[in-house]
């Protein structure tokens, strides 16, 4: 089979960010710099919070679908595609929450499938074409739709449209990248798959496992809510959507750094400077509440959002290097959970004076916890191959 021409290639990846920032960047992270408005209008932090979890859920299934079902890929990439565009548009049409509620649930469902989907079609690709160190590229697309939502609700905001207009303005952004989006085509058939490989349990991997999922948490609350609580703090107002803007810029070109930080200094203690820095953006609005400790909390969860998630996968992928899908859909399941629980605390908390700053707290503890089964991790997967090297020498004859 030929290699991809390298235009191509641009088209395949230009169409991957185009799905990416369709379905991620705006189709799940839109809400966040739209809710302050929304609140202001009547939503409740406790409703925010049920609004967010169901998003989440929706996107867990949508990226369990896609691991458990097999069917055409391209088919279902695109009717996701159309399926979160609308969501989007409707968003600005209803005042109910019941309906709300419906669609972030269908806009995850489609996000988890079009995610999982447009990333495998283009990484395949460029795979293909032997070019792969390319593929941390694909993921600017998260950064760029966080850039553009920003981008647009504050101007909403400040000509003073309404969160509605916030909506329809982003489903119109989506409706113009579809176009390349709607080209992305599979590499080659699909090739049947071979039996599955036992499934690793060692505790080594179930501690990597557990750690991620405590990232997924560790940095959901601050993903939903940060512009919430900038908005929230006297005299920072106007600065709520410029801190996603921030966050949005320092998403893109993070992946790409991470995977070299990972090559340079080992998957474990990268992504212990990443959860270290993250615990700072967590916490960073709150210990300084001026521009500085919002820039700077965009900043550093921006920096190191995806950077966790490609560590991660990667680090676990050592520990289960037969498991494919399998263990894309035990990582992809811890992190989901973890995504739904936060939103869920906040809500839980809303009744409290101070409620997110709570919910922060116990996101940064969380956290904190991750990092710990991290290292415990690899003092266990050291141990084991300090062991086995023992018994083989053991094993070695005795020679005289």
């Amino acid at each position: 089979m030929s290699r991809p021409s390298d235009h191509s290639l641009i088209y395949t990846l230009l169409g991957g960010i185009a799905a990416l920032i369709i379905v991620h960047g705006i189709g799940r992270f839109a809400y966040t710099p739209i809710l302050p408005l929304m609140r202001e209008d009547g939503l409740t932090l406790q409703q925010g919070g049920w609004l967010a979890a169901t998003n989440y859920v929706g996107y867990l299934l949508g990226a369990l679908f896609t691991v458990f079902s097999h069917g055409d890929r391209i088919q279902r990439l695109r009717g996701g595609l159309l399926v979160s565009i609308a969501t989007t548009l409707l968003m600005g049409l209803t005042h109910a929450l019941p309906a709300w509620l419906l669609l972030r649930f269908v806009s995850g469902l489609s996000n988890g499938v079009v995610f999982v989907y447009a990333a495998n079609l283009v990484l395949e690709r460029l795979a293909l074409a032997g070019r792969s160190a390319l593929g941390g590229l694909l993921y600017s697309g998260v950064g760029a739709g966080i850039v553009l939502s920003g981008l647009l609700v504050l101007a909403v905001d400040q000509a003073g449209w309404g969160w509605q207009a916030a909506w329809w303005g982003l489903a119109l952004i989506c409706a113009l990248l579809l176009h390349p989006a709607w080209q992305l085509q599979a590499a080659a058939p699909q090739a049947a798959s071979a039996k599955p490989a036992p499934a690793v349990r060692t505790p080594a991997y179930l501690l990597v496992v557990a750690g991620y999922g405590c990232a997924g948490l560790g940095y959901i609350v601050s993903m939903t809510f940060l512009p919430a609580i900038i908005r929230a703090t006297p005299g920072m107002g106007g600065f709520a959507a410029w801190s996603w803007v921030i966050l949005g810029l320092a998403v893109i070109p993070s992946s790409l750094f991470w995977s070299w930080a990972a090559q340079r200094w080992g998957e474990v203690p990268a992504l212990l400077a990443a959860c270290g820095l993250r615990a700072f953006g967590v916490m960073g609005a709150l210990w300084a509440p001026d521009r500085f400790g919002a820039g700077a909390s965009g900043l550093w969860l921006g920096g190191t959002f995806l950077g966790i998630v490609v560590m991660a996968m990667m680090l676990a992928r050592k520990h289960d290097p037969h498991g494919g899908s399998r263990t894309v859909g035990v990582m992809t399941s811890a992190y989901g959970l973890a995504q739904i629980i936060g939103p869920l605390i906040t809500a839980a908390l809303a009744a409290r004076p101070n409620a997110i700053g709570l919910a922060l707290q116990i996101a940064t503890v969380v956290l904190l916890l991750g990092a710990v089964c991290l290292i415990a991790s690899a003092l266990l997967q050291r141990r084991a191959a300090a062991d086995f090297f023992v018994k083989l020498e053991e094993q070695q004859p005795c020679r005289t």
